[in-house]
């Protein structure tokens, strides 16, 4: 068994954490009343709930039962990287703005679409007493920081640093995309746990794309602290922006532009770097991760590598 496991790491996480996923969501689905939301079903929202963590509780304990310690060292020592350019900062808290800005001002001169304005009414109460995007937002925060650490660590961590030992760094991208994009398939399918109304294949076209940004970027800086900030802000835009369908009566035109321009960027990014190593040298893998070579309780850190 740790054979196989060591040999097919990522082929063992991907079948544990998506039969978790779609066994939830089916369990979820049989206990929902007819034309009733989750909301409305305490019991299958209790089920619900735990789907969120498992890709996580996996990475670590299969690092751990193939590599103890050492392994968890690996697994989470990206994220003590955090000496890198400060324009890597910028485009971590900006990209996904930037995106859905520029997709949105181009259909808009094209006369494709309107401009749908920069920012939702954040501190106004819907028609129906519906609460204030701004309290949404705050009270979905531990939320969205503690699915961005299991995603950034599951995926981008465990699993597309694992590829590249294999495969080039776009393959490895683009695997871990389609694996990221089922993982949340069966919620959208189900139409909770993700915004509705974006059509399924877009919306794993964008997991795609966000693996690819999200490795270029990892393998230009070695940071997962990076790649942590670029998740919350990718969290947290559609909070702020009015991208998703629901802002626009179900019509999901808006965040297709953004899908668009995401692929359009991360199409450029394999092209100008090279799809092997997508960065300015060779790529991180799990074997040679470029990261700091620490342990808990020891002071001194070794130089931080962050080419750029």
């Amino acid at each position: 068994m740790k054979r196989f496991i060591a040999k097919y790491p990522v082929l063992t996480l991907a079948v544990l954490v998506l039969s978790i996923q779609f066994a939830i969501v089916l369990i979820t689905k049989s206990l929902m009343p007819e034309g009733k939301r989750l909301h409305e079903a305490p019991e299958a929202h209790m089920v619900f709930r735990f789907r969120v963590f498992w890709p996580l509780v996996f990475a670590v304990l299969l690092t751990w039962y193939l590599e103890g310690k050492a392994g968890l060292y690996k697994l989470f020592g990206a994220y003590r990287v955090w000496r890198v350019p400060g324009r890597w900062y910028a485009f971590s808290i900006s990209w996904k703005f930037l995106f859905c800005y520029l997709g949105w001002a181009i259909a808009d001169l094209a006369g494709w679409l309107p401009w749908p304005g920069a920012a939702q009414p954040m501190f106004t109460e819907g028609a129906n007493g519906e609460r204030m995007h701004i309290i949404n937002l705050l009270f979905g925060m531990p939320f969205i920081i503690g699915i961005a650490l299991v995603e950034e660590t599951t995926w981008m961590k465990y699993c597309a640093t694992r590829l590249q030992d294999k495969y080039s760094a776009f393959v490895s991208c683009f695997i871990t995309g389609i694996i990221w994009g089922l993982w949340y398939l069966p919620m959208l399918l189900l139409g909770e746990g993700v915004p509705d109304g974006i059509p399924w294949y877009m919306f794993l076209l964008s997991m795609v794309g966000l693996a690819l940004l999200l490795g270029w970027v990892y393998n230009m800086t070695h940071s997962g602290l990076i790649l942590l900030l670029m998740q919350l802000v990718s969290n947290i835009a559609f909070y702020i922006m009015p991208a998703l369908p629901m802002a626009h009566n179900g019509d999901a035109s808006w965040v297709k532009v953004f899908v668009w321009v995401e692929i359009a960027i991360a199409a450029f990014v394999v092209i100008r770097y090279g799809p092997k190593n997508m960065g300015l040298g060779p790529r991180p893998t799990w074997t040679d991760p470029k990261i700091p070579d620490w342990k808990p309780g020891r002071m001194e850190t070794t130089d931080q590598l962050a080419t750029a």
